[in-house]
């Protein structure tokens, strides 16, 4: 729930300092316990591609945490407000969503595209997609076809077009009436492997699930490619011009395929077969 109110968070007396892909953000808690939640969110939330500071230094942003007399607990972003939960899991749930976005938007020498993510034979393919368009089940599916799992949220690109792992548990969910109903499936569940080098990018996949949709999968030009994939690049307001730098060199040498797709496990099988197939693949380093 959003709460209008502007919040000081400089006198919430615990705090600490975390740094991920060059950005620094500092917690401040009203409490020792609120502050050590946060932390132990805050690796999760990155995947642990986090390190603490105990001393106070600058940071690009503050989240701040804090209970009312009810037991409400609070959540502010730079000194504004941002919501407010009864509900304790509930809560840090939204602020691992909230730090993770953060991040993602400001990251530096790295971009972040909303998207699930694989390895195959040395080689990437991302599936760009919003949420509950299916970027999970598919990826668990080519994982289970023997894909190596990078992962099911953000596709982590640097400047020379390598994806980079950010391998969290793969987050399925659906709506059940009003709310959604998720779990949280570690990849080695069902026998996957986690991939852990940088990688060049070959195939972009975007699609959508739709019942009973055929696979009618067409390639399209880098720049149709580019447009699809924009509006899911989470820094393209903050770092447009490094954000494109970074698409465009993914996409120079990737094969991009546009359609349709049913069943996640079908379809999965129909990318791989075509990535097996596609000899021009071969040519990319």
């Amino acid at each position: 729930m959003s709460d209008s109110r502007t919040s000081c968070t400089s006198a919430l007396p615990c705090s600490v300092s975390l740094t991920s892909y060059g950005v620094t953000i500092r917690l401040r808690a009203s409490d020792e316990d609120l502050l050590a939640e946060a932390r132990y969110c805050s690796v999760r939330a990155l995947v642990g591609n986090v390190g603490f500071i105990e001393i106070d230094t600058f940071a690009d942003h503050e989240f701040g945490i804090w209970s009312d007399e009810t037991g409400r607990l609070h959540l502010s972003k730079n000194g504004e407000a941002l919501s407010y939960d009864d509900l304790r899991p509930r809560f840090f749930k939204f602020f691992d969503s909230m730090l993770r976005i953060t991040v993602a938007e400001h990251a530096v020498g790295r971009v972040f595209v909303h998207a699930g993510a694989v390895g195959y034979n040395g080689k990437a393919i991302i599936v760009p997609g919003d949420s509950f368009c299916g970027k999970t089940t598919l990826t668990g599916e080519l994982v289970k076809l023997g894909a190596d799992y990078y992962s099911d949220e953000y596709a982590v690109l640097d400047e020379r077009g390598l994806l980079h792992p950010f391998a969290r548990e793969l987050s399925y969910r659906k709506w059940t009436g009003d709310t959604v109903a998720g779990a949280n499936v570690s990849v080695q569940d069902f026998g996957g492997r986690v991939g852990r080098d940088p990688i060049p990018v070959a195939l972009v996949v975007i699609t959508r699930y739709e019942p009973e949709a055929r696979s009618d999968l067409v390639k399209v030009t880098r720049g149709n490619g580019m447009l699809e994939v924009i509006p899911h690049t989470i820094s393209r307001n903050f770092k447009p011009e490094f954000s494109l730098k970074v698409l465009n060199t993914v996409l120079a040498d990737a094969i991009i395929l546009k359609g349709p797709r049913g069943e996640a496990a079908d379809f999965a099988d129909t990318i791989l077969n075509f990535f097996d197939n596609a000899s021009n693949l071969a040519t990319i380093t």
